[in-house]
């Protein structure tokens, strides 16, 4: 056999002979046997395969999320998407139409929480069991804790409630779903690029997720899923408390009797509140379109080195792939 033959950059033989399929316009290569007695290369030494040592090249997926395409949403999706955000609009407003009436209404609860020694522990448990998802109302538990005591203690007892149910949140989805997790993540690349800008990033983008849009207790279960060391994580949800706290004062000025200025601070917290997610939104995406290349890039390599591995091709390992072939 000539030098020639060796040196081709697709070697027909390489670690595993092929097999043709019955197929005649394409030639199936794969892992399975091969009789020796029919291999004209019988006793010439394996040579590499050389389609093993290259960088895949991207997935369908890759390539949109490299290039910023959006598949188109199906129906139910769109409908799913669309429910959410008609959901946390019909909250907000309303919460803001009618919250002398609710105020009203949770008067006598508000009045025996503030009466009994245990009172502060009640919002506390329940800061605690909702801080896991899919379950939320933070904010109205916050609201409640204001109404009922006085603005100090109640932002004593939210900011323990939440800091605690947070920790609880944490160590559940670390040694209970990390497993689960990291084979979501190889599946999805949505999630599987959140991981990777949270491990790189640290801190700052703990802060970043933690005062954007995304629920607290969400992302919570997504640091712990992904590595997040802990006490980044903590230092994290120590820093974007008052966010948090902005309910408590929401409600604590909902409250009798409160002047005109209270009113005008309540309207400037909102405000800034907005304008401080709408910055961190902005931040965490300019972060996740800016890690989207090694991110991929990475994928490939682990690609690669499992295909060296089971010594397969960069399309997959003992799969085959068809290669169309022109007719002759």
């Amino acid at each position: 056999m000539s030098n020639n033959a060796l040196s081709m950059p697709h070697p027909v033989y390489g670690q595993f002979p092929p097999n043709y399929s019955n197929d005649t316009s394409t030639t199936k290569f794969g892992t399975g046997s091969w009789n020796n007695s029919q291999n004209p290369m019988k006793g010439v030494p394996d040579i590499p395969n050389r389609d093993s040592m290259r960088t895949p090249e991207p997935t369908v997926e890759e390539y949109n999320l490299l290039h910023d395409i959006k598949p188109e949403l199906t129906p139910k999706q769109k409908l799913i998407k669309y429910s959410i955000y008609a959901f946390i609009i019909a909250i907000a407003v309303l919460t803001s139409v009618f919250s002398n009436k609710i105020v009203t209404a949770l008067k006598p609860e508000t009045s025996w929480l503030r009466d009994h020694t245990i009172g502060p522990l009640i919002p506390i448990v329940i800061l605690i069991i909702i801080s896991f998802p899919p379950l939320f109302g933070q904010e109205i538990v916050g609201i409640i804790v204001g109404l009922t005591w006085d603005l100090g203690p109640a932002l004593a007892i939210f900011a323990a409630g939440t800091l605690l149910g947070e920790i609880a949140n944490f160590f559940v989805f670390k040694y209970s779903c990390t497993g689960r997790m990291a084979k979501y993540e190889e599946k999805s690349l949505d999630f599987g690029l959140t991981g990777h800008v949270v491990r790189r990033g640290g801190l700052i983008i703990v802060i970043g997720i933690r005062l954007s849009a995304i629920p607290s207790h969400y992302a919570t279960a997504v640091f712990a899923t992904v590595g997040l060391p802990f006490y980044i994580f903590l230092l994290g949800a120590i820093i974007t408390m008052p966010m948090g706290l902005v309910n408590v004062y929401f409600g604590y000025a909902q409250k009798p009797g409160h002047t005109h200025s209270t009113t005008v601070i309540e309207n400037v917290i909102l405000g800034v509140s907005i304008v401080i997610t709408i910055i961190a939104v902005r931040f965490i995406r300019m972060r996740m379109k800016a890690a989207r290349e090694e991110f991929v890039y990475e994928r490939r390599k682990a690609r690669q080195a499992k295909n060296q591995m089971y010594g397969g091709s960069p399309y997959g390992s003992g799969q085959g792939v068809n290669i169309s072939l022109p007719d002759v």
